[in-house]
């Protein structure tokens, strides 16, 4: 489907990925960037088993073309995602930290539904576009054949960015176009991996401060929340975070590229510690 041409709407959002434009009634357009054009199909089917196992997200309607580039849309969510709302009430961070843990662990009960691809095939995927240091490749390369597959929904990009928080205090999880089929371990090592090495874009003063010395206690809230709920394999959950600590190698965002080693190789040796601890 194209769009006519007309006034470009209001943006209303955006991401590393996509621009969000309001578009009519309760509608929102997710408008690509250019060479970051993906399939929705995961994306419908994540989002249907969520929605049913109660877990808020925002229902998808058709693809659309607009302004020369792809595009789809939305139901609209009016809320807030919680990297402004920390950064615009910087008290909130650790109460949000814990409902973001206790939120993935109950999509975490959801058993990933058929027509998902396996977390392992994705992860190895995006190491065939990296440059992942030599020293540090065959160990990551050497865990991830090792580490099991689990069969669990996983959302592939959980992050606050990705929560809004509507008026009334109910969460809503959006951008599922990485969903997959896996372990827990394997999900949560992505959310620990994006507080403790991502940039968020154009924070705001408030949030470059928490972004650069609370991210430590900003992990550990999310993970106390998630332990509240769910229990994880706290070997697999370091050995899974130091490989998807790779993922910064390749996505566009800001964070500083030399400290994914250094941070890879210390959860190495915090998996070890656990696994001698059993």
């Amino acid at each position: 489907m194209n769009a006519p041409d007309a006034e470009r709407p209001e943006k209303v959002g955006e991401g590393y990925e996509a621009e969000i434009l309001a578009w009519g009634e309760g509608r929102v357009l997710r408008l690509f960037r250019e060479g970051l054009e993906r399939g929705v199909e995961a994306e419908h089917i994540a989002i249907d088993a969520a929605i049913a196992a109660g877990i808020p997200a925002p229902r998808m309607g058709e693809p659309l073309n607009a302004y020369g580039r792809a595009g789809d849309l939305f139901e609209r969510i009016d809320g807030e995602n919680l990297l402004d709302r920390v950064g615009r009430l910087p008290w909130t961070m650790p109460r949000e930290a814990w409902e973001t843990g206790r939120l993935h662990a109950r999509l975490h009960a959801i058993p990933a539904p058929a027509g998902l691809a396996p977390l392992h095939e994705h992860v190895r995927e995006r190491l065939t576009q990296v440059e992942t240091p030599p020293p540090l490749r065959p160990a990551v390369e050497r865990a991830l054949a090792e580490l099991p597959a689990g069969d669990r929904l996983c959302h592939g990009d959980f992050h606050p960015g990705n929560i809004l928080r509507e008026r009334g205090g109910r969460r809503v999880v959006i951008d599922w176009g990485l969903a997959s089929a896996g372990p827990i371990e394997g999900d949560v090592a992505r959310t620990l991996s994006l507080i403790l090495l991502g940039e968020p874009i154009n924070p705001q003063p408030a949030l470059r401060v928490f972004t650069r010395f609370f991210r430590p206690l900003a992990a550990a809230l999310y993970l106390r929340g998630y332990r509240s709920l769910r229990a994880l394999d706290e070997a697999r959950l370091w050995r899974w975070t130091a490989v998807r600590a790779c993922d910064h190698l390749i996505d566009p965002d800001p964070s500083p590229k030399d400290e994914v080693e250094p941070f890879a190789r210390k959860a190495f040796a915090r998996s070890r510690r656990a696994s001698r601890q059993r």
